[in-house]
């Protein structure tokens, strides 16, 4: 029969499993924030703790939430007896023991467990443990040297207001996190704030030019990196050491011990750089206290990763009179678990006080772990545009159809063949539709085509960064997970989401939006149904998509006002 069931982190499971274990991981997610809380308490107060892939919920990094479900999906395929594999591929040793124990448990006996993992996965695994971390480091005290000459602190007031946010090439002036929160501030309050940003997707060659491109821009700027020493970052390096002291017994899911796969992970974390920067920002925070500074408001980024957790610890211990806000402008993807806060997070003082949103709707499934959270009703600043969007008056011979890729080059190239496969199986070719793909600003354009076959003349890449500018021309919008769809849906704009049809699914639609205005596709058949359909619409159907986008503009997309800045801007609430 040779049947092989793919339960690794990024394996590949058949379209019918993925939707069953699409649908356990929902059911699940409540038990797993429970699984969580047990194995935090012991470790409430440490921050080595908190900055680890399994405290962090880091779906994206960590695999350990995917494990759990996986255990799960097993139990649920062999107790309702639709259970017929001969193998089961796994990527560790840790999670192979596992398995193994829920077969034995449940008497499955002509079933080998498989250990498959790339000498490349291999390989990366070893690097890591033994000298990325050293590299990291150097980087960090580079780092550190560059922003002491060609960014030193310019601080002019002692009553701040810290924003957490991130800088990379091509988005210093132009900000991808707070969009027009800057431009928006008075002249007092822009004294008073100050961007402290991470560094990300930023090469080595490319460190010199982002500070002092960054010194020299209109916004106010305090480096974490100048006021860091030798000390800390041999403090960050001591963590590895320090989380050995970390045990744990008796963790068990579904009657097997899963405290090996945990401790393996902690040794093996997939994002050793969020894991130092993490430990670097908690240090920066200390050292900033020490040098007398005071922090009225302390903002924060939130999607609950390490450094979330970080930045909310270091503030809760260090500034304890600080009002803390959780910057949170999308509604988040259901399975993104760190971007929901739990009792425990609140307990450990790793989340924020308040959490500020941008749509009266994301409150809903923001508490959905934490009713009695308190929240602050904010500006989109980030998507205002949404308000005031218009269409471009285009060929109307000419369909486009705006595909945004995600920041892997893998799912990108899945969902452009899959694009490319369904246009080959329909007359669309013949209708005049332009698939025009946006690359993640990440993604090197190069690289993305490099495996991937010649591409017919529909097809096209643009390099363009507004994707404002790109929406006005669109008939459609396709993606798999990304927050653009609920700004696509606001203007008015069709949404197709491709579900994953190997592994979880990160829905970004909300389900109290009208499925008039989207459709969510697992098969060829759908996709084409749905292109079909949303590609032709008539006048008054279209109208129609436009009072819905209306309703979305009005539940996620607050209008900038000043009572609404100084809701985010203000210590009173």
């Amino acid at each position: 029969m040779n049947e092989i069931l793919d339960i690794r982190f990024h394996g590949k499971l058949t379209s019918d499993i993925s939707l069953q274990f699409n649908k356990i991981a929902h059911e699940k997610r409540s038990d797993f924030n429970d699984f969580i809380a047990i194995i935090s308490r012991p470790n409430i107060e440490n921050i080595d703790w908190w900055v680890e892939g399994p405290a962090s919920r880091n779906t994206y990094s960590s695999s350990l939430f995917h494990n759990y479900c996986a255990i799960h999906l097993l139990n649920h395929l062999i107790t309702d007896k639709i259970f017929f594999y001969d193998k089961v591929l796994v990527d560790s040793s840790h999670v192979a023991s596992v398995i193994e124990c829920l077969l034995k448990r449940l008497d499955i006996k002509n079933c080998k467990v498989i250990i498959e993992n790339s000498f490349k996965g291999n390989l990366k695994k070893y690097l890591k443990r033994n000298f990325l971390i050293f590299f990291l480091l150097f980087r960090k005290y580079f780092q550190m040297v560059i922003a002491r000459f060609f960014a030193p602190s310019k601080i002019h007031n002692n009553q701040l207001i810290l924003i957490d946010t991130f800088l990379m090439p091509g988005y210093i002036d132009s900000d991808r996190w707070y969009g027009t929160l800057w431009e928006n501030l008075s002249k007092k309050k822009k004294l008073e704030a100050f961007f402290v940003p991470t560094l990300v997707l930023t090469k080595f060659k490319d460190i010199i030019s982002i500070y002092k491109n960054a010194n020299s821009s209109n916004r106010n700027y305090i480096f974490k990196e100048n006021f860091l020493n030798l000390n800390d970052i041999i403090f960050a390096f001591r963590h590895k050491k320090r989380l050995k002291k970390i045990k744990f017994d008796d963790i068990n899911v579904l009657k097997c011990d899963f405290s090996n796969l945990i401790e393996d992970e902690l040794n093996n974390n997939a994002d050793i750089n969020a894991v130092l920067e993490s430990i670097l920002t908690y240090r920066f925070i200390r050292n900033f206290k020490l040098k007398g500074y005071k922090v009225n408001i302390a903002i924060d980024w939130f999607e609950g990763q390490s450094l979330d957790k970080a930045w909310n610890m270091g503030f809760k211990f260090f500034y304890p009179k600080t009002k803390t806000i959780g910057y949170r402008p999308n509604e988040s993807f259901p399975f993104y678990m760190s971007s929901f806060p739990t009792l425990i997070e609140k307990q450990a003082k790793v989340i924020p006080d308040f959490f500020a949103i941008q749509g009266k709707a994301t409150e809903i499934t923001l508490k959905e772990f934490m009713p009695d959270m308190k929240i602050i009703l904010i500006p989109s600043f980030k998507s205002q545009y949404v308000w005031n969007f218009k269409r471009t008056k285009v060929n109307h011979n000419n369909k486009i159809i705006l595909i945004p890729l995600p920041i892997s080059i893998k799912s990108s190239r899945v969902i452009i063949e899959r694009l490319v496969e369904v246009f080959k199986l329909n007359s669309f070719e013949s209708s005049q539709i332009i698939l025009l793909f946006k690359p993640h600003p990440a993604q090197s354009l190069k690289k993305l085509k490099a495996d991937l076959v010649d591409f017919p003349n529909y097809i096209s890449f643009t390099l363009e960064k507004s994707f404002i500018k790109l929406l006005t021309l669109a008939s459609v919008l396709i993606t798999e997970a990304s927050s653009t769809c609920l700004e696509a849906m606001a203007c008015g704009v069709p949404v197709i989401m491709m579900e994953n049809q190997e592994g979880l699914t990160y829905d970004s639609i909300p389900s109290s939006i009208s499925d008039e205005i989207y459709r969510k596709v697992r098969t060829e058949n759908q996709l084409i149904q749905a292109i079909d359909y949303f590609i032709f619409l008539d006048i008054e159907a279209t109208g129609k998509l436009e009072l819905i986008g209306k309703e979305v503009r009005k539940n996620y997309f607050e209008p900038i006002s000043q009572r609404g800045i100084n809701r985010l801007m203000k210590i009173d609430t």
